[in-house]
């Protein structure tokens, strides 16, 4: 479980996650010092925490945790955020899908049929009745030991964003597949919702105000980035899906740019992400860049002077 900034929620998940699975490690991204006694609270819960001098990105993340875990003859290895609750048995039922598929299948991963609800639609199904999808996120993940020592570990140029995305097509490529685990629902946060707002204007539907999934300035410019990035990769192997791909981002990022607060930001982390993608430019964040996508904090309102005491009357 990669953590940056956690909250002291993330104890009782690791507790209500230990019972499945053979043990836990944590890697912490680099938080900063005031993150320091929600980890020391985990360490003395008996959980193991890899602590990260620096921010390295969420795919480093992933694979410090991945390679201790393979060194030490996991067989299978689960990959979960630390905003993610698993249901009882979560595991086990993606354990079970495993031991359903036969060896022609050539499952990589088992990821989670339902995400706080909302269920996958599989692409395909195999002959023993496993629902099949070509990308999921990757909290929730079941891989195989044998899948991550063929295909690679995570790319960890990603940094953030894709980063599942460019897994599972990699996989496919080696001749793995993504089956979702038959009737295991996941609760992740998927981010801020924020008002749908045309030129200033609040949008409403049937009285209800309309809102969707905003991602700040930094998180936009990997997106582009990232995407742009996959789609240069996989233009010639994966056409269909880079085109759809296309489809299903163009929307999103439309109306961040138009809709969404920080438009000006916005719409550079745009285009810049999309200019770095085409030059494949990878890894953090330059500092200027970020510091110029950053918003800037107001300065807080400063404190009227305390009225005179009243004379005791």
């Amino acid at each position: 479980m990669p953590t940056f900034r956690p909250d002291r929620s993330l104890t009782w998940r690791l507790d209500s996650l230990s019972a499945q699975v053979g043990s836990v490690i944590v890697v912490d991204d680099g938080s900063p010092t005031d993150s320091n006694a929600i980890l020391d609270e985990v360490e003395a819960h008996g959980y193991e925490v890899i602590r990260s001098p620096s921010n390295r990105g969420i795919a480093a993340a992933l694979n410090s945790g991945i390679q201790v875990a393979l060194h030490r003859g996991a067989q299978f290895v689960l990959t979960l955020d630390q905003d993610t609750t698993l249901p009882d048995g979560y595991v086990a039922d993606c354990l079970g899908a495993f031991e359903l598929a036969s060896a022609e299948t050539r499952l990589g991963v088992v990821c989670a049929d339902r995400i706080n609800g909302i269920p996958s639609i599989p692409e395909a199904w195999t002959a023993e009745g496993l629902g099949l999808v070509r990308e999921a996120i990757q909290s929730g993940f079941l891989i195989s030991a044998e899948c991550l020592r063929e295909c690679g570990l995570f790319d960890e140029e990603l940094f953030i964003d894709c980063v599942d995305t460019e897994f599972c097509l990699r996989i496919s490529t080696h001749g793995y597949r993504i089956a979702v685990g038959p009737g295991t629902d996941i609760r992740h946060s998927l981010g801020e919702r924020v008002p749908l707002r045309l030129f200033g204007i609040p949008l409403s539907r049937h009285g209800q105000p309309v809102s969707y999934e905003y991602h700040g300035p930094i998180r936009r410019y990997f997106i582009a980035r990232n995407n742009v990035d996959l789609y240069l990769r996989f233009a010639k192997s994966k056409p269909r899906w880079v085109l759809s791909a296309i489809k299903r981002e163009f929307s999103p990022a439309i109306t961040t740019m138009v809709s969404g607060p920080q438009g000006v930001r916005q719409l550079v982390a745009t285009l810049v992400g999309v200019a770095h993608g085409l030059i494949r430019r990878r890894g953090p964040l330059s500092p200027t860049l970020r510091a110029f996508l950053t918003p800037r904090r107001r300065a807080e309102p400063r404190a009227a002077a305390p009225a005179p005491a009243s004379p005791p009357q």
